[in-house]
């Protein structure tokens, strides 16, 4: 788990708890981490001949996002008179991380500072070089067209006394035991170039000798990325004229100027960080960088998910941050199959990425995720709404949105009511689930909207699909008694009835519906679709309340959040069986949501439960993808992107201003649109 990401778009860095970076992806976010499987760079105090690595039961930490791509550590010693403050920065617009350093011990004392630098450049150990160039004063690694400059600058002030730095860098190979450290004098040992599997240490000394007062040792270090060692030698010039303090001073204007507002300690900005933190440049939106989980599984999450992508996307336009949900839909009409439909997952390149749903299907069925594909149109009709933005739909409609919603519409069975099986919302089961139908006939109706504003011949055919699934919907996937089942099963087609989470998003598909075909120029669909849509809403009602008694969790007498569905399995806690599994943030969410879509809770109790979101993060407020049910602590990864945008979304929709009535983006509206969030006024602090 990440107590701490920062990104850019082209440079991503992850930190675990003791401030060292277990992530960093570059010029790629998310493809190739640079210190991967053991690899990491870190921070050591030698304090009175002994080495400290931050972090651990030996110290008190606290952790916060500061303003802009910042981050800020505070570590105190719980034995000796020692601790440090440092932050860390990411430049907005060049692969710069900048961290300034600052020791404080007393009395006056021998003290140094060591950046370790162990990288796996390209995610791989072999072939790389590092070397230390003593007339520029910088340290290089490399490998191809992967360069890492760095340096370091002396900055402190010390109160009275005789001071001596001391500076040394040293490089050598892993399979000698990397660079001695020697606790005696502080010193190093290496050479200054070695090749293969190696380290770095940069390390600053200082002696101090005088009266018994507060001392200092600040340093400030600088990595840049490129890919020739002129382009990291550019970056790192730069970052070196501007310096720490430079760089966060723009970060922090760059997010002032995006959000109208940004806060240290504000849960919303955080979120919104976190998210953006995982787009890519060329349009990714990564489900997770944390790498933590590739010990149990050899994989991770480091994966752009459609589903996930999508909601991510949409969420942050609802923010205002329109750029992110453009770069996705650029993505998506790059990256849509032959069929018209999304392969479960991609890595952040457009390459298809690995994944289980098994090929061995029946003749004309195909290992997709239906709902993957439903999700990113929907995501184009609420990219124009806000946007107005009809040049870039126009471009992508007959690469992405017609292909696309000719594909749903075509991907069909039962003559037409209801959607051919495809893999459910959590990528485990095969068969025709409430939940992909639902979106499914979104889509469709939002795809109509688009052909019509785009006067493109598919609008009848589109909303004709999306009618035909909304009265399966009804017909085939629910009942006056319980509401909607969580789907069909295969080959029977006999109802499903487990409790699903999944369903509280059917009346929010439902409300889009809706309000897209209100204006619509064909008014016999209007009129099917009006009187429908209130009947299917009557029994989303009647699911939500079965749902919730079926999965709220309960960890004493409070409620705990809702598990994902009735015998979840993944990251189940021994003992469990009274429990439906663990919950989750985004189902969660979605309780919430639904709830008040329906008018079956109001803002009060929405605004109740953000307090449980603040108390289920981080510290830093990062939030992970489920809690346990029993201990209540963090499982799997953190951050989880998907998490942190069901939160967004949550925080958006008890605005004063409904999600669907927001204006064309513009100066005014933005700022006023985000400050009620983002100044704290449903904080849960």
């Amino acid at each position: 788990m990440r107590l701490c990401v920062l990104g850019n778009g082209s440079l991503f860095l992850g930190f675990d708890p003791e401030a060292r970076t277990r992530e960093i992806f570059w010029p790629v976010v998310g493809l190739a981490n640079h210190v991967g499987d053991g690899a990491d760079n870190a921070c050591l105090i030698w304090y009175e001949g002994a080495f400290y690595q931050l972090g651990g039961p030996s110290w008190h930490t606290q952790a916060r996002y500061g303003k802009g791509m910042s981050f800020d550590w505070v570590f105190r010693h719980k034995r000796l008179p020692l601790s440090v403050d440092m932050s860390d920065c990411v430049d907005p617009y060049r692969p710069v991380w900048a961290r300034t350093v600052k020791v404080a011990f007393r009395p006056a004392a021998k003290v140094g500072l060591y950046f370790r630098q162990h990288y796996h450049l390209g995610e791989n150990t072999v072939g790389e070089c590092g070397f230390y160039d003593v007339s520029a004063g910088r340290l290089y690694h490399y490998k191809g067209n992967i360069w890492v400059a760095v340096a370091v600058i002396l900055g402190d002030k010390v109160d009275g006394g005789h001071l001596l730095h001391k500076t040394d860098v040293a490089v050598a190979k892993m399979r000698d035991g990397g660079v001695k450290l020697v606790p005696q004098t502080g010193g190093i040992q290496g050479r200054p170039i070695e090749h293969g599997l190696i380290e770095s240490i940069y390390s600053v000394r200082r002696e101090a000798q005088g009266e018994p007062t507060l001392s200092t040792l600040q340093a400030t270090y600088f990595a840049a990325f490129g890919s020739t060692r002129q382009e990291a030698d550019f970056g790192l010039d730069r970052a070196l004229e501007s310096g720490f303090e430079g760089i966060r001073t723009r970060s922090a204007k760059y997010w002032a100027g995006k959000l109208g507002c940004d806060r240290p300690r504000c849960f919303y900005t955080t979120s919104v960080k976190v998210v953006v933190s995982h787009c890519d440049s060329g349009g990714g939106i990564l489900a997770s960088c944390d790498t933590g989980i590739m010990g149990d599984f050899r994989d991770h999450y480091r994966y752009v998910w459609p589903r996930d992508a999508a909601m991510c996307a949409s969420a942050l336009l609802r923010c205002g941050l329109p750029e992110y949900a453009r770069r996705y839909l650029a993505f998506c009409s790059k990256t849509l199959s032959e069929h018209g439909c999304f392969w479960q997952r991609y890595r952040a390149d457009g390459t298809r990425g690995s994944g289980w749903h098994t090929p061995d299907l029946p003749r004309g069925e195909l290992p997709v995720q239906a709902d993957e594909t439903a999700l990113s149109l929907i995501t184009v009709v609420e990219y124009l709404e806000h946007t107005r933005d009809f040049d870039f739909v126009h471009d992508i409609y007959h690469t992405f949105v017609a292909k696309a919603a000719r594909f749903l519409q075509s991907y069909r069975t039962q003559g037409g009511l209801l959607v051919r099986p495809s893999f459910d919302l959590w990528e485990e089961r095969r068969g025709i689930f409430t939940f992909t139908q639902a979106v499914s006939a979104a889509a469709l109706m939002g795809s109509a909207k688009l052909a019509w504003m785009l006067h493109q011949g598919d609008y009848t055919g589109f909303c004709e699909a999306g009618c035909e699934l909304l009265e399966g919907l009804y017909s085939q996937l629910s009942n006056e008694e319980l509401g909607f089942c969580r789907g069909l099963t295969v080959p029977d087609l006999t109802q499903d009835w487990t409790e699903d989470a999944s369903l509280f998003m059917v009346p929010v598909m439902l409300d889009k519906i809706e309000q897209w075909c209100r204006k619509a120029p064909a008014p016999v669909f209007a009129r099917t679709i009006g009187p429908l849509a209130k009947r299917l809403k009557s029994r989303s009602a009647i699911s939500w309340r079965r749902l919730k008694q079926a999965l709220m969790v309960y960890a004493g007498p409070e409620p705990s959040g809702i598990a994902r569905y009735k015998g979840d399995w993944y990251w189940r806690p021994e003992g469990s069986h009274g429990l439906p599994g663990n919950p989750w943030l985004v189902t969660t969410a979605w309780y919430l949501i639904s709830g008040y879509q329906l008018r079956l809770l109001d803002k009060a109790e929405i605004t109740a439960w953000l307090s449980w979101f603040r108390k289920h993060s981080l510290e830093s407020g990062i939030l992970p993808e489920q809690i346990d049910g029993f201990t209540q602590e963090p499982r799997s990864v953190a951050p989880l992107t998907w998490s942190h945008a069901a939160y967004i979304d949550l925080v958006n929709l008890i605005q004063a201003k409904r999600w669907e009535n927001t204006k064309p983006e513009g100066p005014k509206i933005r700022r006023k649109r985000r400050n009620s969030a983002i100044q704290g006024e449903y904080r849960p602090e």
